[in-house]
């Protein structure tokens, strides 16, 4: 009785215990009780096999206990991520299903959130993978705090979590919860003594309603949240049957990029500079188009983004370089050229070396190349930028900044970086005569820049009387159709031989 219990309640050591010892210690009385050295001999062998029994079940009971908690923890492992201590991608996946199951079987509706921060991959650029984490930990537990206990939240990768919601969801009531979680992230993060903002956006499918399917509503979500991000941070967006044609083009036009460069379907516009001393053109920016075969022109609004996260900007931008460069070389030679920069590009290590190679190819004088770069690239990875600023510099490639006044506009920037010229928002620019504050920014930015010794272009100009108050205050450069449309190669030589300033004055 004692070996047929120690072995059946081995997987339970205090049930294994409980059942043998109460047999065990009666057994041992039982024989204590009766006179005789056979019996003395019998409590011996009992004790001992009692022993040996006891140590053998408790030691298969621990090793067993032991796997048990390894598979527990194993499993629990899989279904959690490491970092933030959120069910992963493979419990997200599971949840999904069964509130699948349930919506089919039993007519219960769900709502589906993406949830992202837009500028993850720009933290983790500047401030490196242990901020980053810690930012993610952080993003993690103000989801917490900014969801309801029936909400099952999962990260999905990078800045991606997802949030399946069971519980109140018309469309009002989920819209006002992912305003509380794009509210709770609207505080700057505290990371190792340094303030960091998020942008996030937040897309939103229901089921039934966009599918009942995995797959597809997944599909739905992701459509939303790209629409979302379009918007800016802070967007908050449901799916409509209008995002599948939305989807659908952007799915073709993704296809279609891949093979616009080898068919010969991009080309670059050019829009001239004018110097407001001479009347005379003085350069030209590079402007990439894109004739697609059946959809006609497509915006660089369009499918530059497009290019940007598919890595395709890199052999464009490329393109672009080469392509700018031996045209300036067959301009007069005191035109310049100018060719934009994106974020992505100058996150690439061989952007340097493929501008010295572009430069070489034309025999092109390194002064009349200009890279314009925005804001936003300063803001992603401020060091590396001043970095490879520096190294243009010292081939003499000039350096200008776009936009100016759209974004951050920090001083830092003009203090710190290597900057030729300035380029003022056309924003400013249009408004000047009829706002005061806006001719007031335009007027200080032009004194100032000149006291740092930067030019400064005007974008935007459009009327003689905008062209003549840029002038009194000492811009050097306008840019706008006053100046000159964007044109074909063709169309530049007899645009820079003449001076325009008496055309422009009448």
């Amino acid at each position: 009785m004692i070996a047929g219990g120690a072995a059946s309640f081995y997987t339970i050591p205090i049930a294994a215990v409980a059942y043998t010892l109460p047999i065990f210690v009666g057994s041992m009385l039982a024989i204590a009780w009766v006179e005789g050295a056979i019996n003395l001999l019998v409590a011996i062998l009992i004790v001992s096999y009692a022993i040996t029994l006891f140590r053998a079940v408790l030691a298969h009971a621990v090793e067993f206990t032991r796997r048990f908690i390894l598979q527990a923890e194993s499993e629990n492992a899989i279904r959690r991520d490491v970092l933030t201590s959120l069910p992963n991608r493979f419990s997200f996946n599971e949840r999904l299903e069964n509130a699948l199951v349930d919506a089919k079987q039993f007519d219960q509706h769900f709502a589906l959130l993406l949830f992202d921060l837009n500028n993850f991959a720009e933290v983790n650029d500047r401030f490196g993978r242990a901020m980053a984490d810690a930012l993610l930990v952080e993003v993690a537990a103000r989801l917490r705090r900014s969801t309801r206990e029936s909400d099952g939240i999962a990260r999905l990768e990078g800045g991606e979590f997802a949030i399946i919601a069971t519980r109140d969801i018309r469309p009002d009531q989920i819209r006002s919860l992912a305003k509380q979680i794009i509210e709770a992230m609207r505080a700057p993060f505290l990371i190792e003594g340094r303030e960091i903002y998020c942008r996030a956006s937040i897309g939103i499918a229901l089921a039934p309603t966009d599918g009942l399917d995995a797959n597809q509503l997944l599909r739905c979500v992701d459509t939303a949240l790209h629409r979302a991000k379009t918007l800016g941070a802070g967007s908050i967006q449901f799916f409509s049957p209008s995002d599948d044609e939305a989807a659908a083009r952007r799915h073709a036009l993704e296809r279609d990029l891949a093979s616009a460069l080898a068919n010969d379907q991009l080309w670059l516009a050019f829009q001239p500079f004018l110097d407001l001393g001479s009347d005379r053109i003085r350069g030209f920016e590079a402007l990439l188009r894109w004739q697609h075969p059946t959809l006609g022109q497509i915006p660089p609004t369009e499918f530059i983004p497009i290019a940007e996260e598919t890595d395709l900007i890199h052999s464009i931008g490329h393109w672009v370089v080469k392509t700018a460069c031996l045209a300036a070389a067959r301009w007069p030679r005191d035109l310049r050229v100018s060719v934009n920069l994106s974020v992505v590009q100058l996150r690439n290590k061989a952007l340097l070396d493929g501008i010295v190679v572009a430069l070489a190819e034309a025999g092109l004088d390194p002064r009349r190349l200009e890279v314009e770069i925005t804001e936003t690239v300063l803001i992603s990875n401020f060091e590396e930028t001043i970095s490879l600023l520096q190294s243009l510099i010292s081939l003499s490639v000039t350096v200008a900044l776009d936009d100016f006044g759209t974004g951050y506009s920090s001083l830092t920037y003009l203090r710190k970086l290597p900057l030729s010229r300035l380029k003022i928002d056309r924003s400013f620019v249009q408004d000047m005569l009829t706002d005061a504050d806006c001719a007031a920014i335009v007027r200080s930015l032009v004194e100032l820049a000149h006291e740092l010794r930067i030019e400064v272009t005007a974008e935007g100009v459009e009327t003689p009387e905008q062209l003549d108050y840029l002038r009194c205050v000492r811009c050097d450069e306008a840019q706008g159709y006053l100046i000159g449309k964007p044109v074909r190669i063709s169309e530049i030589p007899g645009i820079a031989a003449e001076p325009v300033g008496q055309e422009l004055d009448t």
